[in-house]
């Protein structure tokens, strides 16, 4: 019995590896999946990749803008809609974690200037991935959330694109 599980260990591990090595080969190569990779890992709160660098590493290596802003854009919809709902989820435990005053404090804040807090993390190189955990513990408005969280990643990136092409 030992022995047939310690087998179903070694194929999980393989199995693991196997996705792990996909995934940084697909990164490494700075193709179209490797960019949807960056964003969809570097996206997530407890995984912070830096996105923004390896934007010029993808648009140096020849992938069409478009289509590399699309697929950031994907990335960073499914992880950060992942970090939404982590923080929705641990709202409890946050909580207790975070002292009620600066909670509440912060929720004052995130309500009164939502949106502009939320796009102004998102256009510059602020931890976004962060505030959109936190912005689900609060159960913030998901349309004003997805709105000014694209919006401000789209403008973001093709600003990043622009100064690419014609500044650097």
């Amino acid at each position: 019995y030992y022995f047939s599980l310690r087998n179903l260990d070694n194929l999980f591990v393989n199995i693991i590896n196997g996705v792990i090595n996909h995934i940084k080969f697909q990164i490494t190569s700075l193709n179209i999946l490797g960019a949807f990779y960056t964003t969809l890992f570097g996206g997530l709160f407890f995984m912070p990749i830096p996105t923004e660098i390896l934007f010029f590493a993808f648009l140096k290596s020849g992938v069409f803008p478009v289509f590399l802003i699309f697929f950031y854009i994907i990335g960073l919809i499914i992880s950060f809609t992942i970090n939404y709902y982590v923080g929705g989820r641990f709202t409890e435990v946050s909580k207790k974690i975070i002292t009620p005053k600066k909670f509440y404090r912060f929720k004052v804040l995130v309500n009164k200037y939502g949106m502009v807090t939320i796009f102004v993390f998102n256009v510059l190189p602020l931890p976004s991935q962060l505030l959109a955990a936190m912005l689900g513990i609060f159960k913030y408005n998901k349309a004003k959330f997805y709105f000014a969280f694209i919006l401000g990643q789209g403008i973001k990136f093709l600003s990043l694109t622009l100064a690419y092409f014609y500044i650097l």
